[in-house]
């Protein structure tokens, strides 16, 4: 028997597969940080219990991370951002808006 994921369709039906990229592009930090964290481990109650110390440990991480990678991430914002002023500018150049 296949297993079918309840988000890749719009109303239930095995008709209409969703096509949108918001979707794909969503991040779920909980599924995220399971697959990160033993299962051993109940992150959520050790951040409820110690929300200092937890806010604490990831910005150490950030920190390191941003020392040692942090012209890649800014490499890449940079990219990011360019490419979407880039196409947010094509739309206002194809369009009537400088046609007088």
């Amino acid at each position: 028997m296949v297993e079918m994921d309840a988000d890749a369709f719009v109303d239930g039906t095995e008709d209409e597969p969703i096509d949108d990229l918001g979707s794909a592009r969503r991040i779920d930090v909980d599924s995220i940080l399971d697959s990160l964290v033993p299962q051993s481990i109940d992150w959520r109650e050790t951040v409820r219990r110690h929300p200092f110390g937890s806010v604490a440990g990831v910005g150490l991480v950030g920190y390191l991370v941003g020392r040692s990678k942090g012209a890649s991430i800014m490499t890449g914002i940079t990219a990011a951002l360019s490419a979407g002023i880039m196409r947010q500018l094509s739309d206002v150049f194809e369009g009537d808006f400088f046609d007088f």
